[in-house]
């Protein structure tokens, strides 16, 4: 399921597409199928430790929510687990991250992209602006 749905070539990820992946991971996991040395390669595209954790959050989270899923139902398929929890292109149907981040850190930003262009574009505290 997931080398149909997201394939191994890869030489770079960014960091919602490693969120994304390991969450994949860890569903493939829940339902019996996984990837240990997959996931190792996109933990391994971070080599700071806060990336890291994210991505192995994500990867809990997945498989958090396939085991609950295959307990939910008596003798549910392999693949209804993994379409109800990823979609066809790989992104999970439910946000990865949030959930398993604490309340506190679910509200700052840290999944997003920091901000790219010249400082002027930025959001300043008024405090800092003229």
């Amino acid at each position: 399921m997931y080398d149909r749905t997201f394939g191994t070539d890869w030489d770079e990820l960014s960091r919602e597409e490693a969120i994304e992946r390991a969450f994949a991971l860890g569903v493939a996991a829940g339902v019996d199928e996984a990837r240990p040395d997959e996931l190792d390669r996109v933990l391994e595209a971070f080599p700071g430790s806060y990336d890291r954790s994210i991505v192995e959050l994500a990867y809990d989270e997945g498989r958090t929510k396939a085991l609950e899923a295959k307990a939910e139902d008596d003798d549910p398929e392999d693949e209804e687990v993994w379409s109800s929890l990823v979609d066809g292109v790989g992104a999970p149907r439910e946000s990865p991250v949030p959930a398993a981040l604490p309340g506190a850190i679910r509200e700052l930003t840290l999944t997003e992209r920091p901000r790219e262009g010249p400082p002027s574009s930025l959001d300043l505290p008024s405090m800092l602006r003229k």
